[in-house]
C-alpha cells in the first residue's frame, strides 16, 4: 500500500468504542455470513449457477491477495477496527473482479456486492427495527437519531466527521482512495455511507425523522454529507 493510503486507515480509524476482541470476533462472523450468503446467492443468478463455489474460493483467494499486497510494506498497522474497513474495500475489489467477467455489466455486479455487503432486506428490516425499537423509548427522536448518526459515521472513520448544524460532513474518505488506487473508485458506491445509511435509517418513518445522504464523494461530491432533519407531522 502506498504510505498515505495505509496511514489514512491507520489515522481514521486510531480510536473506537468497540474493544479489539469484540472487533474480531464480530468481523470473523460477518466474513462467514458474507461468503455464505454470497455462494448462496450465486446459485440462483444464471450466470454464476453451477460455478458458484469455484468463484467463492476465488474471492476468498484474490481479497487475501489484495489486502497482503497493501500491507507488504509494513505501514499498515492491522488493528482491529483498520483491518476490517480493509477487508471490506479489498473484499469489494474481488468479488468485482471475480463476478464481473460473468455478469456481463457493472450494475449487476455493483448490486451483488452492495446486496451482501449489508444492503439486503434482512439486514434493513433489523436494524430498521432496532431505529424505532430506539425511538419509541426517546423523548427527543431527533437527538436519539442524531446520536445513531453519529455512531455509524464513527464507526466508519473516528475523528474524520464533524458536525455541523444537524450534519455530519467529511472530505475524506480512505475506502476512495483504496479503490481509486486500483482504478476501481467508483466501488465507494457500494461501500461507506453509500451504504450504510440506506442499511440504517432507510425505514424511518418520515413523521419521526429523515437521514439523508445529500452529498457523496462515491457520487462525485467533493464531501459527503449526511442530514438529520425534523420529520413531517
Amino acid at each position: 500500500m502506498h504510505r498515505p493510503i495505509a496511514r489514512g486507515f491507520a489515522r481514521a480509524y486510531a480510536t473506537h468504542w468497540l474493544p479489539q476482541s469484540a472487533r474480531t470476533w464480530l468481523d470473523g462472523v460477518e466474513h462467514a455470513a458474507f461468503a455464505r450468503a454470497l455462494t448462496d446467492a450465486m446459485k440462483k443468478i444464471p450466470q454464476l449457477s453451477g460455478r458458484e463455489e469455484s468463484i467463492a474460493q476465488s474471492i476468498s483467494a484474490r481479497a487475501s491477495e489484495i489486502l497482503e499486497a497493501e500491507t507488504a510494506d509494513g505501514s499498515f498497522t492491522r488493528d482491529a477496527v483498520e483491518t476490517t474497513h480493509a477487508k471490506t474495500a479489498a473484499r469489494a475489489c474481488a468479488v468485482y473482479e471475480c463476478t464481473r467477467p460473468y455478469l456481463g455489466n457493472d450494475d449487476a455486479t455493483m448490486d451483488l456486492i452492495r446486496t451482501h455487503a449489508g444492503a439486503e432486506r434482512t439486514a434493513q428490516t433489523m436494524n430498521g427495527g432496532l431505529v424505532r425499537g430506539a425511538l419509541m423509548l426517546s423523548r427527543d427522536p431527533i437527538a436519539t437519531i442524531a446520536s445513531m448518526v453519529g455512531n455509524v459515521t464513527n464507526d466508519l472513520a473516528p475523528g474524520a466527521w464533524r458536525r455541523e448544524d444537524g450534519e455530519f460532513v467529511t472530505s475524506t474518505c480512505t475506502y476512495r482512495e483504496f479503490f481509486k488506487k486500483r482504478d476501481m473508485e467508483f466501488l465507494t458506491a457500494t461501500t461507506c455511507c453509500s451504504l450504510d445509511v440506506d442499511v440504517w435509517f432507510s425505514g424511518l418513518d418520515a413523521k419521526s425523522a429523515t437521514v439523508t445522504l445529500e452529498s457523496s464523494m462515491a457520487r462525485g461530491d467533493p464531501e459527503c454529507r449526511i442530514s438529520v432533519r425534523a420529520g413531517e407531522k
